[in-house]
């Protein structure tokens, strides 16, 4: 009678217990199932009419006679900073006194400097041909030809320097084409 009895009070706490557990979850669920009141729908706003104006078309302006250019004329280069150009004055005076190492080192601080500066590029190369640097010139010189691609005259001397460079390595047939290039423009700057 005793277990009887447990068994009877033991289901009546789990009952009393578990309405607890749904009297304080059911209003979480109703507030959870809640949808907020709809709102009234706004008033349309008007829209604004922009005030009407005349447009007139642009006249249309006759073709420009064309100039036929007989020889191209090469971009003048850009100018160096004049920390630059000093420095590339103090390789020239090295130079003069036989000093390669001193010329190039101003050199290379003066790309520093001016990195797109062509005439410094080249003038590095002649140093370092100079310097029996025979690699180095030529990529130096061919750098030069990328930055300053339509300017005949220094190209012509770039070409020089990258035909020696490449005769001193042992490089005879891409020596050959260097040369090839030197005369093609020599011949066109007459």
């Amino acid at each position: 009678m005793v277990s009887m009895n447990v068994r009877q009070n033991g289901a009546a706490a789990g009952a009393v217990l578990s309405r607890g557990w749904l009297v304080l979850l059911l209003p979480l669920f109703l507030v959870a199932c809640a949808s907020p009141a709809p709102r009234p729908p706004m008033p349309p706003q008007p829209v604004p009419v922009p005030d009407p104006q005349v447009v007139e078309p642009l006249p249309v302006p006759s073709p420009p006679e064309l100039e036929v250019i007989k020889e191209s004329v090469p971009p003048p280069p850009p100018p160096s900073a004049p920390a630059a150009l000093s420095l590339a004055q103090q390789s020239d005076v090295a130079l003069a006194t036989g000093d390669l190492r001193l010329a190039a080192l101003h050199l290379e601080r003066a790309l520093r400097i001016a990195p797109r500066d062509a005439d410094l590029w080249h003038r590095l190369a002649g140093v370092r041909l100079a310097q029996r640097e025979f690699q180095q010139a030529e990529r130096m010189a061919e750098r030069s030809l990328q930055l300053r691609p339509g300017d005949r005259r220094l190209a012509l001397e770039n070409w020089r320097v990258i035909a020696q460079a490449r005769e001193a390595r042992g490089d005879s047939e891409g020596a050959r084409r260097a040369w090839d290039e030197v005369r093609r423009l020599e011949s066109a700057l007459g």
